[in-house]
């Protein structure tokens, strides 16, 4: 089920991403075990630091390996960047539910649109619904009103997004 034109010309920003949390997850033994390289990995008491300031905020209290479609794909659809994720996981799934023993899998969806009404979020298909499953993850949504100048609207209606 492939989005529509006028659905995909109010979306800014979609990204999927996979997180798996546990207090004793070592992210280095979830990197060998899947031959992946997490996009974040944490262990718990790594010091968490704001991005822009890099100012100290805490300490992990859990461990965490996370992997996101972005930049890797370049789609408005969150089904493509699902695909994305769940391809890469989904042929390590007996080891994925095993460290996931004792924490959590979860996948968060990332939207930003500029025109947020009903109907006009995300849609996950059933083959994106079922990989979740198959993982144990749960499911998450950042999502995000975008307000653009009428002129920038415009501009992104007549020539795309990457032309602003």
């Amino acid at each position: 089920m492939a989005i529509s034109e006028l659905h995909a010309s109010h979306i800014r920003k979609v990204e999927v991403s996979f997180c798996l949390i546990g207090p004793d997850l070592d992210p280095e033994v979830v990197t060998t075990r899947l031959g992946l390289t997490p996009d974040q990995a944490e262990r718990r008491g790594d010091e968490r630091r704001h991005q822009r300031s890099g100012a100290v905020l805490g300490l992990f209290h859990e461990g965490l390996w996370a992997l996101g479609s972005l930049p890797r794909v370049d789609s408005k659809d969150v089904n493509d960047h699902f695909r994305w994720v769940l391809g890469r996981l989904l042929p390590h799934k007996e080891a994925v539910l095993e460290l996931a023993r004792g924490g959590e899998v979860f996948f968060n969806v990332l939207w930003k649109s500029t025109y947020l009404y009903a109907g006009t979020g995300p849609l996950i298909d059933a083959e994106c619904l079922a990989g979740v499953a198959a993982l144990g993850g749960g499911m998450g949504f950042d999502i995000y009103q975008v307000d653009e100048p009428e002129a920038e609207r415009r501009a992104v209606a007549d020539h795309g997004p990457d032309t602003v």
